[in-house]
């Protein structure tokens, strides 16, 4: 008998469903983290750059 009972495929089915649930959520937050990360790097070194930009134009006049 080579088929498999029915509760061991809805049991697999129900593993494999938990499974690429988990791993396709920790992708998906992975890259909204990355995302955040990239943006707010950004937007910090803008920050930066702006406010060394205007001490230097201070400090000269």
């Amino acid at each position: 008998m080579s088929k498999y009972a029915w509760y061991t495929r809805v049991t697999d089915a129900a593993h494999r469903l938990t499974v690429l649930s988990l791993v396709g959520g920790t992708m998906y937050m992975a890259g909204g983290l990355v995302y955040t990360m990239y943006t707010n790097g950004t937007k910090y070194e803008q920050q930066v750059t702006q406010k060394t930009s205007e001490t230097e134009t201070k400090s000269l006049q």
